[in-house]
């Protein structure tokens, strides 16, 4: 620890799995042993939070001795069930799990999820050009009306290239939603095959889902379909997150309190409308993409996280000069 006042890091993992060993080798994502290291490296080095603990810190109702830290996974993917949850239960450590409702329940591949196994698949430069090939075929007013800023689309997308965080920021912010799924469909169905099975094997099933809250870990809410809600009109803003909490109601235990996370997560993927149906919701806090640590009075609907890269790295780095520093 620095000695300075204690903060709140909340770590965020997305694919955890043994990348060399799977089909899609290039997919972004943490190797097992890796998250193993990192889990037990945070365990050594920090008080490790349930949710209630952390919200009492930022509410300025607790003060820990240390730094706390907070794990959370997006996406509900089928890894956290098989092997992220056993790591965490050899710790006693408390997860976060943020559910894509419409990927449970009715077996689709969300359009993000389509995007990243593609450009594994194919490789960025062939998948793009297919992908914006079929898009002039389908919608050729599509690609004129698009617009990006790739300033802005490199802060959403810091780990990728220019060319690459380009084509997300184009794909999931700038596209007509339903013109975009059209297309992206199209795709996998070539390329990747039947989307339900494919589904299947990629995301938790609810009992997969029961089992985590079991074992200790906590459910979050992540939307029905997986896009930026500040995309939304308000009708559709509601459809989607009345329609993932009533899933979650329906299917899964009882829990103290429900976080949320928004998908994308950067400040322009969410409103202050979105934030307001989240209370009314019952949900008690919101976790952003917006790296940074959290300290008491930090909004609790734009909590922010740490990338379990390079930030992770950095945190790393920054304790062992000051420990460094305390011996000399």
């Amino acid at each position: 620890m620095t000695g300075e006042d204690p903060k709140l890091n909340i770590v965020m993992y997305h694919y955890v799995r043994d990348l060399p060993r799977t089909r899609f080798p290039r997919i972004k994502g943490l190797l097992v042993d890796e998250f193993r290291q990192q889990v037990a490296w945070f365990a050594a080095n920090y008080e490790m939070a349930t949710l209630d603990a952390a919200l009492e810190f930022v509410k300025g109702a607790y003060e820990p001795s240390g730094d706390l830290c907070l794990f959370t996974f997006d996406d509900g993917l089928k890894e956290h069930y098989t092997e992220v949850m056993p790591v965490l239960a050899d710790h006693s450590i408390q997860g976060l799990f943020g559910v894509i409702t419409s990927c449970v329940e009715d077996h689709n591949v969300a359009p993000v999820h389509m995007n990243h196994f593609l450009m594994a698949e194919l490789d960025f430069a062939t998948y793009q050009n297919a992908f914006l090939k079929r898009l002039r075929e389908m919608a050729p007013a599509s690609c004129a009306s698009a617009v990006v800023d790739r300033a802005v689309a490199q802060a959403s997308y810091p780990l990728d290239t220019a060319d690459v965080a380009a084509f997300k920021f184009f794909f999931n912010f700038r596209l007509d939603a339903a013109v975009r799924d059209v297309v992206v469909r199209s795709l996998f169905r070539q390329y990747l095959g039947d989307e339900a099975a494919f589904a299947r094997d990629l995301y938790m099933n609810w009992d997969e889902i029961r089992q985590l809250q079991r074992a200790g870990m906590l459910v979050a809410g992540h939307t029905h379909w997986h896009r930026p809600l500040s995309t939304l009109n308000g009708q559709e803003l509601r459809d989607d997150l009345h329609t993932s909490r009533a899933l979650m109601d329906a299917n899964l235990e009882p829990q103290h309190l429900w976080p949320f996370s928004y998908p994308y997560g950067k400040r322009n993927s969410y409103s202050p409308a979105a934030i307001e149906l989240l209370r009314e919701l019952g949900f008690h806090c919101a976790l952003s993409t917006e790296p940074g640590v959290n300290v008491p009075r930090t909004p609790l609907f734009e909590l922010r996280r740490i990338d379990c890269n390079g930030a992770v790295k950095a945190l790393q780095a920054t304790i062992l000069r000051s420990a460094s520093g305390s011996l000399m």
